[in-house]
């Protein structure tokens, strides 16, 4: 293992942050000493990966370089550009705030640009990785955890499988002492100034505005300004803007892809009166509990997609996978298909129904699937793919190309 010195930048004064940096190098290198300057101790760190391999960490780096308007990234490219080049240092600068990361440290006009050699953006857990942070909970529990937490690690610690989902929310989210009651405004307020018109705007999606004449209507925002901010929502993760498969731009919609903000509009922000005055414990089972399977449709498809892209055996490479809806000429109604995975080699795609409910699917599920693959495109060699979460009515059979997946098979893989 190589040597490392890790120091978190912390919510203070500089000088507050360098009598801690000096602490934290006065701790690896076994004796006391006071720097009186970052380049100062910034330079002794350089010294000491003259001759060996030594991982400098700034985390969280934006508490400190946004107090200075990049004074402390302009000591960094002096030191980078001058006094790094002959050492073995290796450098790792990381933060939370994805518009200060992007823009301030860089951006063209961060005195870093042009200086990283690696740029790496952490994804959340994927729904495999977050049902290992609750081992003994049923498949079905393990996710409602991912629908909750949406894969976030910080999230994901506070859950426990000693405790039920119920006991869990209570806890920690449906409490307005809880750790994340306030996630959602602190969240924002940490990545945008005008919080109130990001919040406005993220209402107005979670309450069925896809489009941008309506998400205008509802937030009250003038429409030639509004895609700037769907723009920073999209940019940090929390909203996305999907378009059916084959389809064009025009038909596009948008909706919370962030699934703690998801799970947040939907259940806590509609319950804000039972939650403040104390009562969500006593109406639990009335407000949260006949709502989940509701709830969690989409984020099941979620990871159906996950599935599909990471750990299923495919008969072919997929070039793209989406979903697909429209107007049906047949049936005379609008229909989707939760997910389509075309070929990159063959007219061959993969339809995917996916069904989060509490009955087995029906055998006639297929021929509603084969109608609505005959109104999405021609000339298509079609495999159909069946996920549920309660599994499928004993006249229900695999062939050729019809496969059935419960959640036991999208959870037991050998990685």
């Amino acid at each position: 293992k190589y040597k490392n010195i890790f120091f978190a930048c912390q919510k203070a004064s500089n000088e507050d942050n360098l009598a801690e940096l000096s602490k934290v190098i006065s701790s690896y290198i076994g004796y006391n000493i006071v720097f009186s300057s970052f380049i100062e101790a910034f330079r002794a760190i350089i010294k000491l990966a003259e001759n060996e391999r030594l991982i400098f960490i700034l985390d969280e780096y934006p508490n400190l370089a946004e107090k200075d308007n990049n004074a402390i990234s302009s000591i960094f490219q002096n030191l980078i550009d001058h006094e790094c080049r002959n050492t073995k240092l290796f450098l790792i600068i990381s933060g939370s705030s994805l518009p200060f990361m992007k823009d301030d440290v860089l951006g063209k006009n961060s005195p870093l640009y042009g200086r990283s050699t690696w740029i790496f953006r952490i994804q959340p857990f994927d729904y495999l990785s977050s049902a290992a942070f609750v081992p003994s909970y049923s498949y079905e529990d393990k996710t409602l955890v991912y629908g909750i937490t949406g894969g976030i690690p910080r999230y994901l610690e506070l859950f426990s499988d000693k405790h039920t989902i119920k006991e869990n929310l209570l806890y920690n989210l449906f409490d307005t002492n809880s750790v994340l009651f306030n996630e959602r405004d602190n969240y924002l307020k940490e990545e945008f100034k005008e919080v109130s018109t990001y919040n406005s705007i993220l209402t107005a999606i979670a309450s069925g505005c896809t489009k941008l004449s309506e998400i205008a209507n509802r937030s009250g925002i003038q429409v030639g300004t509004l895609p700037k901010y769907l723009s920073k929502l999209k940019e940090v993760g929390i909203i996305e803007r999907i378009v059916p498969m084959g389809e064009t731009e025009k038909k596009g919609v948008w909706q919370i892809s962030d699934l703690f903000f998801r799970f947040y509009f939907f259940f806590v922000q509609k319950n804000i009166s039972t939650i403040t005055s104390g009562r969500m414990e006593k109406y639990y089972d009335t407000l949260i509990t006949p709502l989940l399977n509701d709830y969690m449709g989409k984020v099941f498809e979620k990871i159906v997609n996950e599935y599909i892209e990471t750990y299923a055996e495919l008969p072919f490479p997929i070039e793209t996978i989406g979903t697909w809806w429209g107007g049906s000429r047949k049936l005379k109604k609008e229909i989707e298909i939760d997910l389509i995975a075309a070929s990159a080699i063959s007219n061959q795609r993969i339809l995917a129904s996916v069904k989060y409910r509490n009955r087995k699917t029906p055998e006639a599920e297929l021929g509603l699937m084969k109608d609505y693959a005959s109104e999405s495109g021609e000339g298509y060699e079609d495999i159909f793919w069946f996920f549920s979460k309660s599994g499928f009515e004993d006249d229900f059979h695999e062939s050729d190309n019809v496969k059935l997946f419960t959640l036991d098979d999208i959870y037991s893989i050998k990685r």
